[in-house]
């Protein structure tokens, strides 16, 4: 009787264990459920809210692309969309970019022994359109002007991505194992290249690499943003910089002497031009003094005419009322006034009549010398 007591109390112990450690797993399901649910809710709070939100920064526009295809562009302000996979959030910088390309020999390595000569496919170099070789160096500025456009002609298929912005180039290896790049930067090097090289192949190598640089480099950008235009590729060129251009090492000191006689030229020619604008300044001052002086010659002489004329017409009245006694008048005064003036020795002659002689002697002699003759008579 007693050992079926302890059976059945034995029983009841293993009952309420099992029973214990269900309500203990109870428990635990309903926390883990409970944390689970929070985390759903969370991830569709998240879902819903703050993975599909994103602002502009300045000076970039984001792409929305909706299972692939661009949807929407936009350049400032923030924005919701679902998130992904029904949506993707590509950043563009539209900022102004620069690329440098250069048409310059290989950089010789360290103990290499530097050439004279160019090797094709290792140097890069231009030929003009009278064969002669040159090397220039450029800086391009560019910047993004359609996003959209730009993402669909030049960043698809999709290129890496390095913290969310797109690497410029991506490098690949063709199907025959050769190695290159692709990406917005490649091709706007080779369409530069493409019009460098058209550009010089048509001019003469005097014009390059002298006075007509300016020409050259304004040709070169007018034909590289053409384009650049035709290809719609959502891009604008903003500036095409010449850096440097300048010859062959082995042709550089033929090119130094035609450099030298053109400065020496130029500094005759603008030493001839200060001296012409020197003469013409010299003459034009003489012309004007010439005709100023005779301007005043002019105007005296008209003005003693006038005078001469008024008088003559005053004495020729008179003399027309009072006849010849007016000119004798005249020729009185006018004797009277001559020999005032003499100094020498006046004689009036003998007259008859009313005629009388008045002779002068015009050439006396001098006073000192007739008194040193006096003086020495009397001795």
């Amino acid at each position: 009787m007693s050992e079926n007591k302890s059976v059945i109390a034995g029983d009841f112990d293993r009952t309420d264990r099992y029973d214990a450690g269900l309500k203990s797993l109870a428990n635990s399901l309903r926390a883990a459920f409970f944390v689970l649910l929070l985390g759903i809710i969370g991830t569709l709070i998240y879902f819903f809210s703050g993975a599909g939100y994103f602002s502009v920064e300045p000076q970039q526009a984001v792409i929305v692309l909706r299972f692939g295809k661009v949807a929407a562009t936009h350049d400032s302000g923030g924005h919701w969309y679902l998130p992904y996979p029904v949506n993707q959030f590509i950043r563009i910088q539209t900022s102004q970019q620069l690329l440098n390309v250069d048409f310059v020999p290989a950089v010789v390595s360290a103990g290499e022994e530097e050439g004279i000569s160019l090797e094709p496919g290792r140097d890069s170099y231009l030929l003009t359109g009278d064969a002669n070789i040159v090397h220039t160096s450029w800086t391009i500025a560019y910047r993004v002007e359609n996003a959209a456009k730009y993402y669909e002609t030049l960043l698809t298929p999709a290129l890496p991505m390095v913290n969310g912005k797109i690497v410029p180039d991506e490098e690949f290896t063709d199907a025959v194992g050769m190695k290159g790049t692709r990406g917005p930067q490649t091709f706007l090097r080779n369409l530069f290249r493409q019009a460098v090289i058209d550009v010089t192949a048509e001019s003469q190598v005097g014009d390059i690499l002298y006075a007509g640089q300016g020409a050259y480099s304004e040709k070169v950008q007018n034909l590289f943003a053409k384009l650049v235009a035709d290809a719609n590729c959502g891009i604008k060129i903003d500036n095409v910089g010449l850096n440097r251009i300048y010859p062959p090492r082995k042709t550089k000191g033929a090119f130094d002497a035609v450099t030298a006689a053109g400065n020496v030229r130029s500094q005759l020619y603008n030493e001839a031009e200060a001296y012409k604008v020197e003469v013409e300044n010299d003459t034009k001052a003489s012309v004007a003094e010439i005709i100023a002086t005779a301007e005043t010659y002019k105007k005296q002489l008209v003005a003693r005419t006038e005078a001469q004329e008024f008088y003559f017409k005053e004495i020729y009245a008179k003399h027309k009322i009072h006849g010849s006694s007016v000119t004798m008048a005249l020729y009185t005064a006018a004797l009277a006034e001559v020999a005032a003036k003499l100094d020498g020795d006046k004689f009036i002659l003998g007259s008859s009549g009313e005629k009388k002689q008045i002779r002068f002697k015009l050439n006396p002699e001098p006073k000192k010398s007739a008194d040193k003759k006096r003086a020495q008579e009397e001795k």
